[in-house]
């Protein structure tokens, strides 16, 4: 497997321009979008799959960033997408910031073995690297993200 976050996250799991007003309408937001591009067969079960998920834990892990993810049936094939919302989202991130990045994933429990976790500690490895986390919220278009995630 490559060491690659791009492996995870195409292109049209890219959306720079999201407008949500609060958590919930991010993660529904976005499991549309997972919908409409194949990946999730029921956005609304995978919205509320991730929802249970942040019930149990906050995935706002600080520094304007949020990991939400869930384990669904109604995930196709496990993949990755990333988001910048438009404003500052409250997600009772650990260290109390608001969060505008957002990576959610969505697993299936299909996945074999721990794919999903390959795919949290490569993320979660890149977010300790202030250079990274820099170039991603400087970047303007789906382009430069992707072209961040290959390196």
């Amino acid at each position: 497997m490559s060491n690659k976050l791009s492996d995870f996250i195409s292109e049209k799991n890219i959306v720079m321009d999201l407008h949500a007003k609060n958590r919930d309408e991010a993660i529904q937001q976005l499991a549309l979008i997972l919908q409409r591009n194949g990946s999730v067969s029921d956005a609304d079960d995978f919205y509320h799959d991730v929802l249970y998920r942040e019930s149990l834990t906050t995935t706002g892990i600080g520094n304007n960033i949020a990991i939400p993810h869930g384990k669904s049936t109604s995930v196709i094939q496990s993949t990755m997408l990333f988001a910048k919302n438009s404003e500052a989202l409250e997600w009772n991130s650990l260290d109390g910031s608001k969060v505008n990045i957002i990576f959610l994933m969505a697993v299936s429990p299909e996945t074999q073995g721990d794919e999903h976790l390959k795919m949290l500690a490569k993320l979660s490895g890149k977010l300790m690297d202030d250079d990274f986390v820099e170039a991603i919220k400087a970047a303007q278009t789906s382009e430069n993200i992707l072209k961040i995630l290959k390196e």
